[in-house]
């Protein structure tokens, strides 16, 4: 299955992910929050977000639930004013099975920073927008529409190494990445 793949794949590069049913879908967000001690999550206006009840459930589990674009400064969203532990949590365009890829497309109800400048990144993918590859993806979403200015193509928490090797994480972005890749419903 190549949500199975797709989740293998993001593993191997330090990120984690399931794939789980539309009714476990909050609670699973909900223990990966609880798991980093997440206090504040940012969410993607997105309609996929709402009918999985996710703000609801995170609410009923005590974290302050704010909605992308959040009218707070870049302190707050990066944890240097407020809780430290903030999430973004975004709805991927498209997840690339082979290379572990998630597609994150800008757009008015999912800004650039959502995936980048909180500590930590949950991606909610609808099972149905996972290709095998990233040109059969590309392709996909943007038949007979132009690419946007921000595309990203995230396939791992943010990590970068000095000259002298020494490995740093979130140095760019998120220190942990979870995909939670949700089957059709049914």
């Amino acid at each position: 299955m190549a949500a199975e793949r797709l989740i293998a794949a993001l593993t191997r590069r330090r990120a984690s992910g399931e794939v789980v049913a539309p009714d476990a879908a909050a609670e699973a967000v909900v223990g990966r929050l609880r798991a980093w001690g997440v206090e504040r999550a940012v969410l993607a206006d997105d309609p996929v977000l709402a009918k999985l009840r996710l703000p609801e459930a995170l609410e009923e589990a005590g974290v302050e639930v704010l909605t992308w674009p959040t009218g707070r400064g870049p302190r707050e969203l990066l944890g240097l004013e407020g809780p430290e532990a903030t999430c973004g949590i975004s709805v991927p365009l498209a997840g690339v099975a082979e290379r572990g890829t998630l597609m994150l497309e800008a757009r008015a109800g999912q800004g650039r920073a959502l995936d980048a400048a909180a500590a930590y990144h949950v991606a909610v993918l609808p099972a149905d927008r996972v290709r095998e590859t990233l040109s059969e993806a590309l392709a996909e979403a943007y038949r007979g529409r132009t690419i946007p200015s921000a595309l990203s193509l995230v396939s791992a928490p943010s990590r970068t190494s000095d000259i002298e090797k020494i490995s740093t994480l979130g140095a760019h972005g998120a220190l942990g990445l979870h995909a939670l890749v949700v089957e059709p419903a049914g």
